[in-house]
């Protein structure tokens, strides 16, 4: 009895003794636990992968190992005598000691789960970040090489003429745009480049002077088919006249046979030719300027135009029907008047038709063959014909560029039709200009063919000479408003010694220069320059007509105000240049 209860004795004992030390090591464990996961928080909360949202990593672990480092464990205490207390101390012991474990378990997962998802997150931020990083590096490059760009654009162009629009917070509602005071931005390049390829002289081995024309710059050089059975080399000039200054075409035919000597006087018939489709004519001579018996013709000069050979088919244009059209429609007007003065072309080709940028075309080489004297006599009929039939011969000279336009016939050579992207009735003119349908060709029967397509020409020539017009009328004025501002400049400000060195400061010349300044030197409320030129016009346009509204002017040292109207000043402005005009000269002392 004794033995037995020593057992069960010994038995409770290490029941109650298990019991205490199992949740000992369970507080171990979650101790080391929650220190594991707080050096970790720390670390993860410190790496910069977890830079864009730090605090929140640290917030959600840090509370997660407070959570489990707060929670106290469950302890049961029982008799020591009882034997079933024991057990049951034992039982709910490793309970909650397991519990606890599996809550601690859990808990971490639950942490490094969400450390996961925040650094799966944080490396898709900052791919996305790099990503836009480098899609705004390379609009900046983009940006900067187009600005680099137009800048070498505008340095090509050789222009030193622009109007500056005022900065945009100062734009305001009732302002014009620069455009309404100047020539529209467009024109004036296209003029400009005009008048620089004009002016433009190209070093050559071109003698200086030939008869009556300077400056010789080469053009272009070309082959002229005059008759069936030969042709001749023509080298096209731009030369200056010292009668008029005018630029002009020289087309110079070289060694020319002595026993066949050209006809001049029949270049006379050819001045009477007016056509805005027509290179005119002037003169014919011969010469032995560039070292051999040369003919040479001369023609308006068209700039920047270039023969249809070169524009289109050496530089494999891109050609569209409607530009057929309007080449087909311009050429037929200028034969049209060179068939109504009696005369035919016999040379019209790729090569003697000549077009611009702004595609206008013209007649070129007009009267070189009558010149020549390729056609001892000819029919005119027959002759205007062949002039019409010439027209289809370019076109199928251009489709050529395009295989889609040729037609290949099994057994027979190849046949030039226009494609399926060209309308039926360019298929029908294309056959009626090559004498597929009717030998006979009729100027009246293409202008049937074209139709509406004649309005489209006949809009665009009337919008560019409203583009001229209005452009006209803007600057129809300032010649009057330059000639005033140089009579301001005239009198302001003078440091000569002819006149009285404070002549500018008194009377009513001082009244001058407070215009100019007001006009000139305007600054805005916080200090900045006004560059307003409505505010400069609309002053300029008042004094010169005299207005009789009044303007006040202040002094530089804002210690003075003067008011004063427009035709006051305009008096004062006629009388002080009148003084000038009329000044006597300085006698100087020897």
């Amino acid at each position: 009895m004794s033995n037995s209860s020593s057992s069960a004795g010994q038995q409770q004992w290490r029941a109650r003794s298990n019991g205490p030390s199992s949740v000992a090591e369970s507080l171990n464990k979650q101790k080391s636990l929650t220190d594991r996961v707080k050096s970790s928080a720390k670390l993860r909360a410190s790496s910069p992968a977890f830079q864009p949202s730090p605090s929140k990593v640290r917030q959600k672990t840090v509370a997660t190992a407070s959570t489990i480092a707060d929670k106290p464990p469950t302890v049961v205490y029982t008799h020591r005598n009882s034997s079933n207390g024991s057990a049951n101390t034992n039982a709910n012991a490793n309970a909650n000691a397991n519990a606890n474990a599996n809550a601690s378990n859990a808990s971490s997962r639950d942490v490094k789960d969400e450390h996961q998802d925040l650094s799966a997150k944080a490396v898709r931020n900052d791919n996305a970040i790099a990503q836009l990083q480098s899609g705004i590096a390379k609009t900046h490059i983009s940006l900067e090489a187009q600005r680099a760009s137009d800048k070498a654009k505008d340095a090509a162009n050789d222009d030193d003429f622009f109007l500056m629009e005022p900065a945009p917070g100062n734009n305001k509602e009732y302002m014009k745009p620069v455009g309404h005071f100047a020539i529209d931005e467009g024109l004036r390049r296209m003029l400009t480049e005009e008048t620089r390829m004009t002016d433009h002289v190209v070093e050559s081995e071109l003698p200086f002077q030939v008869h009556n024309y300077h400056s010789l710059s080469p053009l272009e050089t070309v082959h002229v088919v005059y008759n069936m059975s030969g042709s001749v080399t023509q080298h096209e000039i731009k030369a200056q006249s010292i009668a008029d200054g005018n630029h002009y075409s020289l087309h110079r035919i070289p060694s020319l046979d002595p026993a066949k000597g050209p006809n001049l006087g029949a270049i006379d018939s050819w001045r009477v030719v007016n056509s805005p489709n027509v290179a005119r004519v002037h003169e014919a001579f011969t010469t032995r300027a560039f070292g051999d018996n040369s003919l040479v013709v001369v023609y308006d000069y068209k700039p920047m135009a270039s023969s249809l050979k070169h524009t289109l088919v050496d530089n494999r244009a891109p050609v569209t029907e409607a530009l057929l059209w309007s080449i087909v429609l311009q050429v037929v007007s200028g034969l049209r008047a060179i068939h109504a003065a009696g005369l035919a072309v016999h040379t019209l080709d790729l090569a003697t038709v000549s077009m611009t940028p702004t595609g206008r075309v013209y007649l070129n080489s007009c009267g070189l063959a009558d010149v020549l004297g390729a056609f001892a006599s000819y029919n005119i009929e027959a002759a205007l014909q062949n002039d019409l039939h010439a027209v289809g011969n370019m076109l199928v000279v251009i489709l050529a560029m395009n295989r889609e336009n040729v037609v290949a016939v099994q057994g027979q050579s190849p046949v030039m039709m226009p494609g399926p992207s060209f309308t039926t009735d360019f298929k029908e003119l294309f056959g009626y200009l090559n004498r597929r349908l009717t030998p006979v060709i009729a100027i009246d029967d293409i202008l049937r063919l074209a139709g509406s397509r004649v309005f489209l020409e006949l809009d665009a020539a009337r919008r560019e000479t409203d583009l001229l017009s209005r452009n006209l009328r803007l600057e129809m004025a300032n010649g009057r408003l330059a000639r005033l501002v140089c009579k301001i400049n005239f009198i302001t400000e003078r440091t000569d010694s002819v006149m009285d060195p404070e002549w500018s400061e008194t009377g009513d010349r001082y009244l001058i220069k407070l215009f100019r300044d007001y006009v000139f030197h305007l600054v805005s409320e916080d200090g900045r320059p006004v560059v307003d030129m409505a505010h400069v016009v609309g002053n300029l346009n008042k004094l010169d007509a005299g207005s009789a509204e009044r303007v006040m002017l202040m002094s530089r040292d804002e210690k003075s105000c003067l008011v004063v109207s427009y035709a006051e000043l305009k008096r004062c402005i006629d009388a002080a240049y009148q003084e000038l005009v009329n000044s006597q000269p300085k006698q100087w002392r020897n």
